[in-house]
């Protein structure tokens, strides 16, 4: 039992990595294309690589900013088209993602907050306000036109 649980873990850890390393490779593209560079193997040719033969990825992502809690939950929302959603649907849709919620024992309340920051900037609306067991329902604003 204490063995799957370990390889739930390691898969999630595993994903979050393919992940982040899709996101260095897609900044590494682009910015080849900006120099001009569409094949990996002219790469070589920079000073930084000829010294040390190999390249920092970390030191491509700052121009380009790291992805936040915020930015996953805002892509996921999106995601949900017209449809009305919960944070139960956005906490099961981040981890059906690999997304992991680190450094607190109620991710769902983070997540409260931060809907609660999307309804402040306008990309959400509040469709239905929860109370005891029956939740907050949200709803993105451009589909939220036909509510009064």
């Amino acid at each position: 039992m204490a063995t799957s649980i370990d390889l739930e873990e390691l898969s999630k850890e595993i994903e979050g990595d393919r992940k982040r390393l899709a996101d260095k490779e897609a900044v590494l593209r682009y910015l080849q294309e900006i120099e001009g560079k569409s094949h990996p193997a002219q790469q070589g040719n920079s000073p930084e690589s000829l010294v040390s033969g190999i390249i920092n990825l970390d030191q491509l992502i700052p121009d380009v900013g790291r992805r936040t809690l915020i930015d996953d939950v805002q892509d996921i929302v999106s995601r949900f088209g017209n449809q009305e959603f919960t944070v139960v649907h956005v906490d099961a849709a981040l981890k059906q993602q690999g997304i992991e919620i680190k450094g607190g024992k109620f991710p769902r309340s983070r997540i409260s907050t931060l809907l609660g920051k999307l309804e402040d900037q306008g990309v959400i609306v509040r469709t239905s306000k929860g109370a005891g067991n029956v939740p907050n329902r949200y709803r993105l604003k451009d589909s939220a036109h036909d509510l009064v």
